[in-house]
């Protein structure tokens, strides 16, 4: 198998890169996406850049790619507290250690769970719509919901006995 050598230049920027975002915060899979996401808008774009913009055009659209991640993760985050606060109180009339357990209970969600409390919740789509969306049954979009409210339950007790 044969590999041109702008071929190689940018098999190179991109494993460069994605170690780069690994380090800079991402997780490995985060850092996958983001990698092929710009080279999927490199073929796209239908641009033969030169050898010495490569690799700063690579990198400057894989950054604006891992910072639109962080802030949209940031504002699911955002949202999921502000509508947990909704059940638990208002943020005023939450002491500081129960708005840690909520901070503490919403970082252990993996990304399905929190765009799943974030459709359901802030969004108000309704189980079908988000059946559709994740292409799945009805039955386990609810069941899942009603996993991740306990599981949240569960966490926050657990933090507030180990306090």
């Amino acid at each position: 198998m044969n590999i041109s050598p702008y071929e190689q230049i940018l098999m190179t920027c991109v494993s460069e890169i994605q170690r780069y975002l690994i380090k800079t915060g991402a997780n490995p899979a985060d850092a996958q996406d983001i990698v092929q996401d710009v080279l999927v808008k490199l073929i796209q774009a239908d641009i033969v850049l030169a050898p010495d913009k490569l690799r700063p055009w690579l990198y400057r659209v894989a950054l604006s790619r891992f910072y639109d991640l962080y802030r949209r993760e940031k504002r699911y985050r955002a949202l999921l507290s502000e509508r947990f606060y909704l059940i638990y109180g208002h943020p005023d009339q939450i002491d500081d250690e129960r708005g840690w357990q909520l901070e503490q209970a919403l970082q252990a969600l993996n990304d399905y769970q929190i765009g799943l409390v974030a459709l359901y919740y802030e969004d108000d789509k309704s189980v079908k719509d988000i059946s559709e969306i994740y292409q799945i049954s009805e039955a386990k979009v609810k069941t899942d919901l009603y996993r991740l409210r306990q599981q949240l339950k569960k966490e926050m007790e657990q933090n507030d006995e180990t306090k």
